[in-house]
């Protein structure tokens, strides 16, 4: 889906896209033939120049103030003329919000819609001034490998560009509530704060993701197209968004949690609590520990994966380190869940992202678990996940 909104030079940026994208095609077709790529085209220009000089008309910086006092500052780009797009963290704790567009010039603008689960929000610019260049969001999802470049204020400089790859697709990644936010990208492009908000862009200028966070070094993050797209038209609309629930917590079966369940091989989802009165309390079967310590006991091992979306966190940092010595027991006994619908979840970043993106609150689905040892399909009526 690409949003043009209400843009009616639309048609004629689309094909200046569709140049950009022809040209980024035919340098990595030379580089690929000849020597590595350079990034330049014929006339020695570069194709991140050109990207930059087409999408930085479109990108704003965005200032939150409660009582006349800065409390928030990111960047943002416009869908539309009078729409922008940014982080809701950016805007969450300010109550006046003022959107500098590239042009150099400034407007008051009002928060249409915020939505802290997909960490996104939508500003309406309030003064009658239009933003000069509009930007769609990708149609597919951009594969690893494929060339983004994130355009933004970083500290505050604005109009700032750094490039890189896209690192991994469908990341869970820790937003701020106790939730993750699901079908995240990976990049290796420089974010900094005062980057979120901002548009990674592919090297056609079209929007892959929003800039949401960094973990430092060569690690970003974006929402990707894919779950923005879910959320901003209803956003737009009534103001807010529902995301689906499952309420449980969950681990990513590992080769030693298979072996403590005597399972065949690694896979699926081992459902270690489920939430009282949530909508898979009685439905799933939760896991006990082997020390018959509390079920949430497990859930503070060092192993433990990011929060899912639709499901209950666990408190720790995400770790790929191994069981340690000393840690909690390893849960045992309870559901493994193999598919939700038609799709198979491998690991607790699949069971987000497919709750995330495939159902919607109040849908019944069909979970297939594995139950002392055998496969059965149960469903289970989604909630909706809570703002706490």
């Amino acid at each position: 889906v690409v949003f043009a909104g209400g843009d009616p030079d639309r048609s004629m940026e689309r094909t200046r896209r569709a140049v950009l994208g022809s040209l980024a095609a035919g340098s990595a077709a030379l580089a690929g033939c000849a020597a590595p790529t350079t990034g330049r085209e014929r006339g020695g220009e570069s194709i991140y120049t050109r990207v930059y000089n087409e999408v930085v008309p479109a990108v704003a910086v965005v200032h939150a103030a409660e009582n006349d006092r800065k409390v928030g500052q990111g960047s943002g780009f416009a869908l539309d003329p009078q729409t922008i797009i940014t982080n809701h963290h950016v805007v969450a704790q300010g109550s006046e919000i003022d959107i500098g567009i590239a042009d150099g010039r400034w407007s008051s603008a009002t928060v249409v819609g915020s939505d802290t689960h997909s960490d996104l929000a939508v500003l309406s610019i309030d003064d009658n001034i239009s933003a000069p260049e509009t930007l769609p969001f990708v149609e597919e999802p951009q594969p690893v490998g494929t060339e983004v470049m994130a355009i933004g204020a970083p500290f505050g400089l604005s109009e700032s560009l750094s490039r890189g790859i896209v690192s991994a697709r469908g990341r869970s990644v820790q937003g701020l509530s106790r939730f993750s936010i699901p079908a995240a990208i990976q990049t290796d492009t420089e974010v900094n704060s005062g980057s979120s908000g901002g548009p990674l862009v592919d090297l056609a200028g079209d929007v892959a993701g929003v800039v949401f966070a960094s973990q430092g070094g060569n690690v970003g993050f974006a929402v990707s197209a894919a779950l923005a797209t879910r959320v901003i038209p209803e956003l737009r609309e009534t103001g807010s968004y529902d995301h689906s629930y499952l309420g449980v917590t969950i681990l990513t079966v590992e080769p030693q949690i298979a072996d403590a369940n005597g399972l065949d091989r690694p896979r699926g989802v081992l459902v270690v609590e489920t939430t009282d009165g949530g909508p898979s309390d009685g439905v799933l079967q939760p896991s006990i520990t082997d020390s018959g310590d509390a079920d949430s006991d497990a859930a503070d091992s060092d192993t433990d994966d990011p929060p899912a979306n639709g499901s209950e966190p666990t408190p720790d940092e995400p770790t790929p380190d191994q069981p340690q010595s000393g840690a909690a027991a390893i849960p045992t006994g309870g559901d493994v869940i193999l598919a939700i619908g038609g799709s198979e979840i491998d690991n607790t970043d699949e069971l987000s992202r497919v709750l995330a993106l495939e159902t919607r609150p109040g849908q019944t689905v069909p979970i297939r678990v594995l139950r002392d040892g055998e496969e059965i399909v149960v469903d289970v009526t989604l909630g909706t996940l809570p703002d706490a």
